[in-house]
């Protein structure tokens, strides 16, 4: 099937009007194309998003073609577009071409040199204008993507980067990459967000990482502030954040007694003169009820709850006296002789626990959506057979272990629901994973994912403080793969985290917490 619309390629002179050809305008189907000889080689005609645009929207951009002795259209330009098409089909099942006369040889050479070597890809913040434009008339963000074949994360960005000007501008002046630029504008209305971020990209930090710390912190200090407005709702003398920070001293009337050295009785407390109260997070260790069951189990993860603490800030008014000695702090009191030094490391080391902890908290969240994008691959990466020798010969722990339970991790990256319970999915919605894998690449790629996936399932905040061979061997490879590990990741391949320069908690609020998180 042929349309034909004829043009004049120019206006000729009565003289020169021989010369002059017409120039056509069709609509052809891509099969019936014969693809000319031509520079390029590379078509790189897999792009998912540029197959997926050419099979909703069409080639939007005409082809040039010339008819050859047996009246055959040759393709000259748009060799791409042309082959992708034949590939995946057209809504209309037909492609624009612009006839032109057969070009010399020389002549074809280099056009096609020249558009391909000088052909630019848009910048990225002419993507930001373009999509800030669609969004202005009403586009919603999926249809943005599905209108420009842009991914969503990408629009996303765009999206977030036209709503913050600093950003915006330095993605225009080159200094940001839009990934970069749409991090920085999620905190440019916090200056000391926004000075973390840029030590970070400094000391070529992830940005990524510090970016996902600071929302942590920020979900925490919120969740914080809403405990002790409820507790104050209650009629609680509640201590602010601030007045913690500005105390000299927190001591719990609990570990404090009176002028006879006796402990104070609990329904006391609240008459004690100067007495408050302040909002602690102490930890919870879960017990396995069912040992036998779960014994293949990893240990259950601790977690923090909130505890109102009666405390004193000033122990002279209060008219109580420590009891055990006369040590300056509570803690040191309470550990009997012990001296400042070792208070001060204990001190410090649980400074670092507590650090590390909400560090591979955080870390966790930007891994997992990294290695969601990883499992979705369609081939494995250079390197990968290796691992999976290695996991599957060995019968690594954690490969057996997803395999008994039939690969709950694998499934949450993948974003697949799956029914509950101890085994977790059935044979069938694993079998319906492995099957899709049709290809030798797709297979060797549905293994690796399984093997990594399986690996991160075993993973927690016991991680960095007990490093294994294996966590070494996994997280190098996805690191040779593109992830970039945060500073507590790090401790698993061997190397010691950079000293931050940020707090990670106060000494006030430590004191209240049990230090072996």
């Amino acid at each position: 099937m042929t349309d034909t619309i004829q043009t004049p390629a120019a206006t000729a002179t009565d003289e020169a009007s021989e010369a002059v050809q017409a120039e056509e305008f069709l609509y052809l189907a891509p099969a019936e194309i014969i693809i000319g000889t031509n520079v390029r080689t590379d078509l790189r005609a897999d792009h998912k998003e540029f197959r997926k645009s050419i099979k909703e929207r069409g080639v939007l951009e005409a082809v040039t073609v010339y008819r050859n002795e047996d009246g055959q259209h040759v393709l000259l330009r748009g060799q791409r577009r042309t082959v992708t098409a034949a590939e995946v089909g057209t809504p209309t099942g037909l492609l624009p071409a612009r006839v032109v006369p057969q070009p010399a040889d020389a002549d074809r050479i280099g056009d096609q040199m020249v558009e391909n070597i000088h052909r630019a890809g848009m910048r990225e913040a002419e993507i930001v204008a373009g999509v800030e434009q669609l969004a202005l008339l009403g586009v919603s963000a999926a249809q943005i993507a599905k209108r420009t074949s842009i991914d969503r994360p990408t629009v996303n960005a765009a999206l977030v980067v036209t709503k913050a000007d600093q950003s915006r501008n330095r993605l225009d002046s080159g200094d940001l990459t839009l990934e970069e630029a749409a991090i920085f504008a999620e905190f440019e209305h916090d200056p000391e967000a926004v000075e973390r971020l840029e030590n970070a990209k400094r000391w070529r930090r992830s940005l990524a990482h510090e970016a996902q710390r600071l929302r942590d912190e920020a979900a925490e200090r919120e969740a914080d502030a809403a405990e002790v407005e409820r507790l104050r709702a209650e009629g609680l003398p509640i201590l602010s954040a601030e007045e913690v920070a500005e105390a000299d001293e927190v001591l719990r009337i609990e570990r404090l007694g009176t002028e006879d050295g006796e402990s104070l009785p609990e329904e006391e407390w609240p008459n004690v003169p100067g007495a408050r109260v302040q909002v602690v997070k102490e930890w919870v260790y879960p017990e396995d009820e069912d040992d036998e069951e779960h014994e293949d189990d990893e240990p259950a993860e601790p977690y923090q709850q909130y505890v109102p603490v009666w405390v004193v800030t000033d122990l002279d008014a209060s008219g109580l006296r420590r009891r055990g000695g006369g040590s300056s702090s509570t803690a040191s009191a309470d550990e009997g002789g012990e001296s400042e030094e070792e208070a001060e490391a204990r001190r410090e080391e649980r400074r670092r626990v507590i650090a590390n902890n909400k560090a591979w908290a955080s870390a966790e969240t930007v891994r997992r959506e990294w290695l969601a994008t990883f499992v979705a691959r369609k081939t494995a990466p250079k390197g990968a057979e290796a691992l999976i020798c290695e996991a599957v010969v060995t019968g690594h722990h954690s490969l057996s272990k997803a395999m008994d339970h039939r690969h709950p991790m694998l499934f949450t990256l993948l974003g697949i629901d799956v029914p509950t319970g101890y085994y977790g999915a059935g044979y069938e919605e694993c079998h319906k994973i492995a099957t899709k894998a049709s290809t030798p690449k797709a297979a060797a790629m549905t293994t690796l994912a399984a093997i990594v996936a399986a690996w991160e399932a075993t993973t927690g905040k016991h991680s960095w403080r007990n490093p294994t061979a294996w966590d070494a061997r996994v997280l190098g490879a996805l690191v040779e793969w593109g992830y970039q590990p945060s500073e507590v990741e790090r401790i698993l391949l061997g190397e010691e985290p950079q000293p931050s320069t940020e707090t990670d908690g106060d000494d006030n609020a430590g004191e209240a917490s049990d230090s072996a998180a």
